[in-house]
């Protein structure tokens, strides 16, 4: 599912990890297709950053588009592993937004 979301400003990885390591941001979490409960690997979601601006940012993959998650794996380790988020709220309904998640600093993929 391509949701086009392009008004938003967009972050690569590397600067999205770094604004959301910044002392008063938060990380979003939309679910873009719900989960199938009968299906190993199913639903979609997108991560934003919010700023401590209040500007919301969404993470891009190199060819600008929607970095969408959708798998357990890939969840967690972005959550996780990239971004060291202090909680993985995780929104279950097509259209819903968990928010409020911080990056705390290290992690097993620090930033250089």
């Amino acid at each position: 599912m391509n949701t086009k979301r392009r008004a938003l400003p967009v972050l690569l990885e590397r600067g999205f990890r770094k604004l959301a390591a910044s002392e008063g941001a938060t990380v979003e979490i939309e679910c873009v297709s719900a989960p199938n409960p009968d299906e190993r690997f199913s639903g979609e979601w997108l991560f934003y950053v919010v700023s401590p601006a209040g500007e919301r940012f969404l993470l891009v993959t190199a060819l600008a588009r929607e970095r969408i998650v959708n798998s357990p794996i890939g969840m967690f380790g972005l959550a996780f592993g990239k971004l060291n988020l202090d909680h993985l709220d995780v929104p279950a309904v097509a259209g819903a937004v968990c928010t409020g998640m911080r990056s705390r600093p290290g992690g097993s993929d620090p930033l250089e």
